[in-house]
């Protein structure tokens, strides 16, 4: 018997019906990856707050210092820098971070999967990335307005500590105004830029207070780089970020 070929419109069919299939596949596949990344992050917010409670814990609620000139360099919350780098290559030495002692214990703290350090928009200060989050800027003694204490605290569960962070930088090279780039920051504050950064489909992880962690929508996205910088709350607001409501 005589095999019928496919007709033009048939294959034309078929064709369509792979490309369909593989369009929701790879959509589905996209979805489950970036669903992932964010489960893996929030873990990691987690672990990183449990570190800083039991900091606070042993050291009576005394914030640590954002920031002391040692000798031979800078030590800051995330690590120590060595004297004599350049902007995008500064040496940093992570295991003089302030929680450092604690990583062992909770679990070891990795850079968020979601944030692309090297990425071409992405302008690097040290030699290495930190944790790609952030700290409640009136957590750090010597940076924040208000720095006073864990007990100043009277709403943990609506005090935030640690969220995912990165800013727009317009004025360090090489970063201008015409060419903006994407960095990693440290603290979370409510003036411009914006620090919160919600890299997780739209999404920023936030740790509190209590110990809890979710993910949180924004106020307001930034359409710069990769559209994912913003606030939570109308820039000048910053309920979640105090220590006393």
């Amino acid at each position: 018997m005589q095999r019928r070929a496919f007709t033009l419109i048939e294959l034309l069919v078929t064709v369509t019906i792979i490309t369909i299939l593989a369009s929701v596949t790879f959509t589905a596949y996209q979805s489950a990856l970036v669903a992932a990344k964010r489960v893996a992050c929030i873990n990691n917010i987690r672990q990183l707050n449990m570190c800083f409670l039991q900091y606070m814990e042993d050291n009576d609620g005394q914030f640590f210092d954002y920031h002391q000139n040692v000798d031979g360099g800078h030590l800051w919350y995330w690590g120590m820098e060595t004297n004599g780098g350049t902007e995008g290559s500064r040496p940093l030495d992570k295991s003089k971070a302030a929680l450092e002692p604690y990583f062992d214990h909770f679990g070891g703290i990795e850079i968020c999967p979601a944030f692309d350090y090297n990425a071409p928009y992405v302008k690097r200060k040290f030699d290495k990335p930190s944790y790609g989050y952030g700290i409640n800027v009136n957590m750090l003694k010597g940076a924040g307005p208000i720095s006073q204490s864990w007990y100043s605290i009277d709403n943990h569960g609506a005090t935030i500590t640690w969220a995912d962070c990165a800013q727009i930088n317009v004025w360090q090279p090489p970063a201008t105004a015409s060419n903006p780039m994407l960095e990693e920051w440290y603290y979370l504050n409510t003036y411009a830029p914006p620090k919160y950064h919600f890299r997780h489909g739209g999404l920023c992880n936030v740790a509190f207070a209590d110990g809890s962690a979710r993910s949180m929508k924004p106020f307001l996205l930034l359409t710069a780089l990769d559209g994912y910088s913003g606030y939570l709350e109308p820039q000048g607001e910053d309920y979640y970020l105090r220590l006393v409501k």
